[in-house]
């Protein structure tokens, strides 16, 4: 009889346990995805979070960027920023029973700006630029909006400063896109 009880119990646990996990809101890995808005341009940002407390976050971002510099009215030329981020998050305010989190944080960011098409020659000698490699910080704020378990609508605001960038050294992303959580 003992025998008996003592394996429902341990059934028991297992079954919890396994609901638990099955039932749970969120995992420790999220996926996000967020268009943005640039100074005369646009961006597009991906990002992979892996949570490590209920508070707190490491980021993962690559983010394309693509804008048109106009040193003058008569003249304009493209360049394109690719980043790539590496961030520590932590929860600024929040709101579980209503599926609102605000996170501040930022880190390393290193990449490359494509200029005017990998061209040298500007129609006027106003500026010296040159595709380069660039590196320096950026700093983030994010909006985390439960949908569901598994989406939320995420609000990302990011600020960049690339110490050694030729053209546009400190920039600005505006971004609204959608997160998945992994169970």
């Amino acid at each position: 009889m003992k025998h008996y009880h003592l394996c429902s119990g341990v059934l028991l646990v297992l079954l919890i346990f396994s609901f638990q996990n099955g039932f749970s809101q969120r995992g420790n890995l999220s996926l996000g995805l967020a268009p943005s808005y640039k100074t005369d341009g646009y961006g597009i940002q991906l990002n992979a979070n892996y949570y490590h407390s209920s508070t707190d976050y490491m980021q993962v971002a690559l983010v394309a960027a693509f804008s048109k510099e106009k040193p003058n009215s008569g003249v304009e030329f493209p360049y394109e920023d690719y980043l790539f981020n590496f961030g520590y998050f932590t929860t600024v305010l929040t709101s579980p029973k209503r599926g609102i989190f605000f996170y501040f944080g930022g880190g390393p960011s290193l990449g490359y700006k494509y200029i005017n098409n990998g061209d040298t020659y500007f129609a006027f000698d106003a500026l010296e630029a040159e595709s380069s490699f660039i590196y320096g910080v950026y700093a983030s704020f994010e909006m985390d909006f439960f949908i569901s378990d598994s989406f939320s609508l995420i609000i990302p605001i990011n600020g960049y400063y690339h110490f050694n960038s030729d053209l546009n050294d400190s920039t600005v992303l505006l971004g609204a896109g959608i997160r998945y959580y992994f169970k």
